[in-house]
């Protein structure tokens, strides 16, 4: 603050008061002890060396790409093929992170599918497991043609028609040729400045993401306030919960619950407070703010803790596993084992920035994949707890 001040009247000292530069007045009013207070001493802020939320691989994607060496040996057409010989899901990743940006739903069903199975791949890549991994190849563009192949011989030779990955012969097509262009913008961005540029390829805008949120979060306590249960995002979103509880059967009996942002904030608050009635056998909160909400008291099921060192909040009884994932570069996603009585945080780095990452997880095909296997053992501990 000193700084500051001082800064303050070396600059706008002699516009201000010209006459006298140093008999500028700088006021300070703070207002911190008047605003929101963090009733867990901001516990809900992610710790390091937490949990990861798979294999361990990269830490960062965009990082890889900054180590990507300058001279001509590793060219802006080798990208993808120097990221597969390092970890290969980042490889893939990668391109699918670009892919699925500007895909239709159709495209987008499509590229989804065969991402999962290039995810495996990868992954069985990774270890030793995948003689057939597109890595050995010479540029990107042999990399993907690689990779398609592999994947369909992959599933013809589990007996699934050819066609498949999710969609008829002209949509995979339609998908193949997406990938092709999401590989032809990587390789524009290497030239213009290495990892800087790809960056501005995937990422989005700060205040999209930011006045979005902002919004959302208005909208829906506003509305909370008003309505109560009757609140249109309230219903809307309860009556997808009483329509998944419908829809279990014998073959698919769990209702999993993946909420994403203030998406968590909400189905927290159903289950906890407005429609306590309401559950689920697995909640999976991602890039959210379940921790922050809840030690700002904006959560009525939630009393203050009269020690925060010790006290938990309550889950709500219907909800019998809680998954909370997070990136430590997403500025808006914020841990739950600090705050509340049960519930698992894990780290994933999506390759993005602060901004960018919080958008970024339902891009990346690891992402399902690791989901997978967590969902995999908390629902078997489910079914035998």
């Amino acid at each position: 603050m000193t700084q500051r001040d001082a800064l303050l009247r070396a600059v706008l000292g002699p516009v201000l008061c010209p006459a006298d530069p140093a008999k500028l007045s700088v006021l300070n009013p703070y207002w911190g002890d008047l605003g929101a207070r963090f009733a867990w001493n901001n516990a809900s802020y992610p710790p390091g060396g937490a949990e990861s939320f798979g294999a361990v691989g990269s830490e960062d994607v965009r990082a890889l790409v900054d180590e990507l060496p300058a001279d001509a040996a590793v060219g802006p057409n080798q990208v993808l093929t120097w990221l597969a010989r390092g970890v290969p899901s980042d490889a893939v990743d990668l391109l699918w992170l670009v892919a699925v940006g500007r895909a239709g739903a159709q495209e987008a069903d499509v590229l989804a599918g065969m991402g999962v199975e290039a995810a495996a791949l990868a992954e069985r890549a990774a270890a030793g497991r995948a003689p057939d991994w597109p890595a050995d190849t010479a540029d990107d563009e042999q990399f993907l043609s690689r990779l398609v192949d592999v994947l369909e011989a992959g599933r013809a030779g589990a007996g699934q028609a050819q066609e498949t990955f999710g969609g008829r012969p002209g949509e995979r097509k339609l998908a193949v040729l997406r990938l092709r262009e999401a590989l032809g913008r990587v390789t524009a961005a290497a030239p213009r400045g290495g990892s800087s540029a790809l960056r501005r390829v995937v990422r989005l805008p700060v205040h999209r993401a930011g006045t979005r949120f902002i919004g959302d979060v208005l909208a829906y306590f506003r509305q909370r306030e008003a309505q109560g249960v009757a609140a249109p995002i309230a219903e809307r979103v309860a009556a997808a919960l009483e329509k998944g509880a419908r829809l279990r059967t014998s073959t698919d009996p769990w209702l999993v619950v993946v909420a994403h942002s203030m998406g968590g904030n909400i189905v927290y608050d159903l289950l906890s407070h407005l429609r306590p009635e309401l559950e689920c056998d697995a909640l999976v909160t991602v890039g959210s703010q379940v921790g922050l909400i809840a030690e700002l008291g904006l959560f009525p099921a939630i009393p203050p803790p009269q020690d925060p060192v010790r006290d938990r909040a309550p889950v709500p009884e219907g909800v019998r596993r809680w998954i909370n994932v997070f990136d430590p570069n997403d500025a808006l996603s914020f841990v739950i084992s600090p705050i509340f009585a049960r519930g698992e945080d894990f780290q994933y780095s999506t390759g993005r920035g602060m901004w960018g990452a919080h958008s970024a997880y339902f891009g990346l095909p690891s992402f399902y994949r690791r989901l997978a296997e967590r969902l995999t053992a908390a629902l078997a501990t489910e079914h035998h707890g």
